[in-house]
């Protein structure tokens, strides 16, 4: 979270506890103006101080308020024997930095608590993080070098995985079946691994979940871990939970009912919120948000998602399934165990990849090789794969005058969209066509047997269509556009 963000949340729920909770709402949608993460995390801390009470308030305010994100750390900085490269991020109690280590030569990530939360039950938290997930050793979690302090600073110095986080991948795209599936074994792999030695992690959302270049993904942030010991064995670690029962920790969109509830909760907590991460990597919906946090807890608590096959058809049934039973409100209908869970998925993994080598997918493509390096554009590039993904979008134009990049645009949005047009992906050049009248024909040529198709009209309009054998639309609805209200003659 940038100090920016952090002013702004700390400005709106400053004000927030000064007014009766009955004209909070109001002046809640008037101050977060439609930003749905910035009011989640504002009522997020309402309702932590609402159910800590006195725990959560200092004598004259909320201690919250009184968090300033302290400067960063500038490079060649030295903690330890770590020397500071750059800051990766910050967040949850602390900032996170690339850093090198002088001894064994190599790089790593350090996490590092910020002043401000240096009390004891914080610095507990923070240390039992680093206990946590250093007593585990698995290639889905991120390994632990040391536990330090420098002075008046305390660090977690960890593994450096180079990649992007879960949330980041899930911004650009919806991903393909294949790659959602990989992911969640993964995940399922790791969080069994935990849950053998009695830790719950309590916080699994896309944020904590990194996918390295290479594919690998590794569970992060064991801060808000509960370790138990595991069938009734003594366990070497900590085993007092830093929770108040009642008190509600975790983040409100990715809660079990247990947690929502203010119940303690055991692995089969960590089946829920996986269960919710995997919806979303599957829809591209989260499954239960709403527009207040209050209203969102309600729905873990009663209500049911919407039925994943019906948002994404191409969702293999047993997959469904899966998440279902992960999903089940009482934690007695979940998974007896998350290795059984971790291998459901791996053999609904290996059916995919068996089905897909007996019968492997054609995808045939004329797109041209782009002669340059696509750079930046992030946003519209996500803008445009996320409209062609929806279900109720046929249409979608890029409008603009000449030499803005729209052909560049066009031609790496259909690129990245490949897997998800078994049909085919066809770029239709117009440039050369001089008769207006042979444009149609032209068109209908490679319309007939794609499922996506890039049309270029001379550098001013571009389009992004399904053919009607990829998508059916419901009678009387019409196609749905993007990009200018002008239409073809726009420039």
């Amino acid at each position: 979270m940038s100090s920016e963000r952090w002013e702004r949340i700390k400005e709106i729920l400053e004000q927030a506890l000064r007014l009766e909770p009955e004209k909070r709402q109001a002046y809640l949608d008037s101050a977060c103006r439609g930003d749905a993460d910035l009011r989640y995390e504002v009522e997020s801390l309402i309702t932590s101080h609402e159910q800590a009470g006195s725990q959560f308030l200092g004598a004259a305010a909320p201690e919250v308020l009184q968090l300033t994100p302290p400067r960063a750390l500038t490079s060649g900085t030295k903690i330890g024997r770590y020397e500071i490269v750059e800051q990766l991020g910050a967040g949850g109690m602390g900032e996170v930095y690339r850093a090198h280590d002088k001894h064994l030569d190599r790089n790593v990530a350090i996490k590092i608590l910020s002043p401000a939360f240096s009390d004891n039950d914080r610095l507990h938290r923070f240390e039992q993080e680093a206990r946590s997930a250093s007593a585990l050793n698995h290639p889905n979690i991120v390994t632990i070098y040391e536990l330090g302090r420098d002075g008046t600073s305390h660090y977690i110095a960890m593994e450096l995985v180079e990649g992007k986080t879960l949330r980041e991948l899930l911004v650009s795209s919806l991903l393909p079946i294949r790659k959602a599936i990989e992911i969640a074994v993964q995940v399922a792999e790791g969080l069994a691994k935990a849950h053998e030695a009695g830790i719950t992690h309590r916080d699994l959302k896309p944020e904590n979940l990194m996918v390295a270049h290479e594919g690998l993904v590794k569970i992060l942030d064991f801060g808000l871990a509960k370790v138990a010991s595991p069938k009734g064995a003594r366990s070497d670690l900590c085993t007092t939970s830093l929770t108040p029962s009642g008190l509600v920790l975790g983040t409100v969109g990715y809660m079990s009912p247990e947690q929502a509830g203010g119940r303690r909760p055991d692995f089969r907590s960590d089946q829920f919120s996986f269960g919710l991460v995997l919806y979303e990597i599957v829809t591209g919906k989260r499954a239960f948000r709403r527009s207040t946090a209050a209203e969102t807890m309600v729905a873990i608590l009663r209500e049911q998602p919407e039925p994943m096959g019906s948002l994404n058809p191409e969702a293999p049934p047993p997959l469904c399934w899966v998440v279902e039973r992960c999903l089940a409100k009482e934690p007695e209908k979940r998974y007896f165990s998350t290795g059984d869970l971790a291998r459901d998925l791996a053999a609904i993994r290996d059916r995919l990849l068996d089905l897909q080598q007996r019968h492997p997918e054609t995808r045939p493509s004329n797109l041209p090789i782009p002669g340059s390096v696509f750079i930046g554009r992030d946003k519209e590039l996500a803008a445009a794969k996320g409209l062609l993904l929806r279900r109720d979008v046929r249409l979608v134009t890029v409008t603009g005058p000449g030499g803005i990049g729209k052909s560049r645009l066009a031609l790496e949005v259909a690129r990245d969209m490949v897997e998800h047009f078994p049909s085919g992906v066809y770029f239709v050049p117009l440039a050369g066509v001089s008769d207006p009248a042979s444009i149609a024909i032209v068109i209908a040529q490679f319309y007939a047997v794609a499922s996506f198709v890039i049309i270029a009209l001379v550098a001013v309009y571009y389009v992004f269509e399904r053919t009607p054998d990829a998508y059916q639309a419901p009678a009387g609805d019409a196609p749905a556009e993007a990009g200018g209200p002008d239409g073809p003659d726009a420039s």
